[in-house]
């Protein structure tokens, strides 16, 4: 047992005397970094059909015929977030080289262009509902003739967008977004949302219209009032573009500054005015918000109910 103790200190002695060795990080190896397309055969052929659709030069090869890393090309999603990138700052700058240019100054600071969208828009509508007799002898005489898919999908791939922003933005983004941000958070998205919504939404049901009218080409009394209805729906969201939406960005632009002044604003969910409620000038801003945003309230509800309304002609159609 003695023995045995006496050998084991020994070894921890030997041990302990012996020095670490240390691997010498500064040497150079000779080796070069390998790509890991050199892997395997499947790899290396999925890296030349990479090249291939980015268009990339062929790779440099080492001594050893292993493709270097710094010339290898770049994965399928690097160069997609790259495109897009690129064109994305393309049309970033088409926008604000168009939003400095005096033609949009003259269509979005005068009434001039709204007017003419109108009377436009009306016209067109009134044409659609009032065929004339040539127009219903062609729309009989192809009556028995299927319409284009290209002209179905189009037309049920726009309601189904109209439809579905307008109950997100009813439904979900409103009611969520005012119950979960400050009031003037709320405002500064709602500045932002509304004419975006409201113009997609009056481009949509323009294309809804034309394409109903091409899938029904045989009209009864049945598409008669679809095509009211889709006409109503139209022409509301259009003028309620035109008309409504820009004094009220307007409108909030001034409430929120004169708000902030104030200290009021942060509240979440309810209005509290504070001393503002005795100031004349800003009771009468916050009356005319209040009706016009009424009255786009309103016209929201009507078109929800127009395309609930063709919903349920679509649905009957169906079955």
């Amino acid at each position: 047992m003695t023995n045995f103790t006496n050998e084991l200190s020994s070894l921890k002695e030997t041990h302990l005397a012996e020095p670490l060795i240390k691997p010498k990080i500064s040497e150079n190896t000779s080796e070069p970094v390998r790509h890991p397309s050199h892997i395997s055969k499947y790899n290396h052929q999925f890296s030349r059909y990479k090249r291939f659709l980015l268009k990339s030069p062929p790779p440099r090869l080492d001594a050893n015929g292993s493709e270097e890393l710094a010339d290898a090309p770049m994965d399928i999603l690097a160069a997609s977030t790259v495109i897009t990138k690129d064109v994305l700052e393309f049309f970033s700058k088409l926008f604000t080289r168009l939003y400095h240019s005096r033609f949009f100054k003259v269509l979005v600071s005068t009434t001039q262009p709204a007017h003419v969208i109108a009377l436009v828009s009306v016209l067109v509508v009134a044409t659609i509902l009032v065929p004339s007799s040539s127009s219903q002898t062609s729309h009989n005489s192809h009556a028995h003739l299927r319409p284009h898919p290209f002209t179905r999908f189009s037309y049920l791939c726009a309601f189904s967008l109209h439809i579905g922003s307008q109950f997100w933005m009813t439904f979900m983004s409103g009611l969520s977004l005012y119950f979960s941000l400050p009031r003037h958070a709320f405002g500064e998205v709602q500045k932002v949302l509304f004419p975006k919504y409201f113009t997609l939404n009056s481009v949509l049901s323009m294309i809804i219209l034309v394409q109903f009218i091409r899938v029904h080409p045989l009209w009864d009394l049945y598409t008669y009032l679809q095509v009211g209805t889709l006409s109503l729906c139209f022409l509301l969201e259009l003028l309620i573009r035109l008309y409504i939406v820009p004094p009220v960005i307007h409108l909030i632009t001034v409430k929120t500054e004169l708000e902030s002044a104030a200290g009021v604003g942060q509240e979440i969910g309810r209005y509290k005015l504070g001393q503002l409620i005795h100031c004349p000038h800003y009771m009468k801003l916050h009356h005319t918000f209040r009706k016009l945003h009424f009255i786009t309230a309103m016209g929201n509800i009507m078109t929800i109910s127009c395309s609930a309304f063709h919903l349920h002609y679509i649905a009957i159609n169906m079955l």
